[in-house]
């Protein structure tokens, strides 16, 4: 069985040890992008508002595209 994976928005925000984060933005611009409609809406999980990691695996394979060309 596989178990889902959740974020928060400080998971998606934390800097990890080597310097990268999850989202590379601050928190006001991934609430832009969230009501902008070019990042996913975040789910409740009871009273937390949290992102799959499936949503974030396909928003960051769409991001790295439109990156790279």
């Amino acid at each position: 069985m596989i178990i889902p994976k959740f974020y928060s928005i400080n998971d998606l925000l934390r800097q990890a040890p080597d310097g990268a984060r999850i989202v590379p933005v601050s928190k006001p611009t991934l609430y832009r992008m969230v009501a902008a409609g070019t990042f996913p809406k975040p789910r409740k999980l009871g009273k937390r508002s949290v992102w799959s990691d499936e949503d974030i695996t396909l928003w960051r394979e769409r991001f790295m595209g439109n990156v790279n060309g």
